[in-house]
């Protein structure tokens, strides 16, 4: 799979879905970056491609969940 931002419609390409504190959802920002503040204690994270229109591939296509610890 390649990568491609949100909106643009190219064969076999995507673009990432960070899900913080949450299960698998259909949609998105479609930003091409994001500043993201945590609040301190644990979180989930997970990355998830989505196609140009921000829906998961069937199968998903993601990392697994990490758990992190703000301080």
């Amino acid at each position: 799979m390649g990568i491609a931002p949100a909106g643009v419609e190219k064969a076999n390409t995507g673009h990432h879905h960070l899900i913080i504190d949450a299960t698998l959802a259909a949609e998105g920002g479609g930003q091409t970056e994001a500043m993201v503040t945590l609040a301190p204690g644990q979180h989930t994270l997970q990355l998830v491609l989505g196609d140009w229109m921000h829906t998961p591939f069937n199968p998903p296509l993601g990392s697994p969940v990490v758990t992190v610890t703000v301080k």
